[in-house]
């Protein structure tokens, strides 16, 4: 029988290692370290203050080939979160492949913000676009007596879901269904949230290579010339399937605010609050049905 061989170093010496392997590829140190720091992290549960204290670290044959394979990976432009095959999102891990976006962190802003105006218990929720479902998932922990339906046009998408709910033992019901044709369930929500695609075709040539080349495009895009249109298809179903009084929160292009913020009023929507991220852009748009 073979014997996986071991050799000992530190945390600092294998995180240079790493460094000056993927920093031609990652041009920002930043960015270059936090990727560092997750693949420690993930391969050898090595944490900050294991890294602070530089404490010794030993690595076996295997994980010295694991950590081949996720360098060569990272060189050729794909997210370490598609390497590792999860990301952070508020305090949990979620597993996800190029079937779901990456969850990002304006959207946790916009989750903590439902959070923070949702302290009614047994609310009943329906999450738009759910992908790897770290949205309703969220809500699904952190709310009281919450209901919480899951919707999504991928299969795939739903089944990334589901391994999540599963891990985070979170009971949430999936609806696969197209948004602009297929009809919602007969019923009503107190919250739909949705986070749309939104980036219209033409900005591709700003957006960086890792997220063309690597996450889901219809999950991205909407045409030029019809980029509200999940909007438009939401906020009249919202008029229909919010109870009075519902809310409604939409992440959103930043170029789009004042457009979706007077979409929402022609529909009939209320109490409209457009709101800003961390950066100062327009990223949600929160309105409230007729009572």
């Amino acid at each position: 029988m073979q014997v996986d061989k071991t050799f000992l170093t530190t945390g600092r010496e294998i995180s240079t290692m790493l460094y000056q392997a993927i920093l031609p590829t990652i041009k920002q140190p930043r960015e270059a370290w936090a990727i560092i720091q997750r693949i420690v992290a993930y391969y050898f549960q090595y944490d900050q203050t294991a890294m602070v204290l530089d404490q010794p670290l030993a690595i076996t044959q295997a994980q010295e080939k694991s950590l081949a394979a996720t360098i060569q990976r990272i060189r050729q432009h794909e997210p370490i979160q598609y390497v590792l095959g999860e990301a952070p999102f508020l305090g949990r891990d979620f597993k996800v492949s190029p079937a779901v976006l990456i969850p990002r962190p304006e959207t946790e802003e916009l989750v903590y913000h439902i959070i923070q105006e949702s302290t009614q218990p047994g609310l009943a929720i329906l999450d738009i676009g759910t992908g790897s479902g770290c949205i309703a998932i969220t809500l699904q922990k952190a709310l009281t007596a919450v209901r919480i339906d899951a919707l999504d046009i991928s299969r795939q998408a739903l089944d990334i879901a589901q391994v999540n709910a599963q891990r985070w033992r979170a009971d949430i019901h999936l609806i696969q269904a197209d948004i602009l044709h297929d009809p919602l369930p007969d019923q009503r929500w107190d919250i739909i949230v949705s986070n749309p695609p939104y980036v219209r075709l033409s900005e591709q040539k700003w957006m960086q290579q890792q997220v063309l080349a690597y996450e889901p495009s219809q999950a991205l895009f909407v045409p030029d010339d019809d980029p509200l249109v999940f909007y438009k298809k939401i906020a009249a179903l919202a008029l229909v399937h919010l109870k009075p009084g519902g809310r409604v929160y939409f992440e959103i292009n930043e170029a789009f605010g004042g457009a979706i913020a007077h979409l929402l009023a022609k529909a009939g929507l209320g109490a409209i609050r457009l709101q800003q991220d961390l950066r100062g852009k327009d990223r949600w748009i929160t309105a409230v049905a007729p009572p």
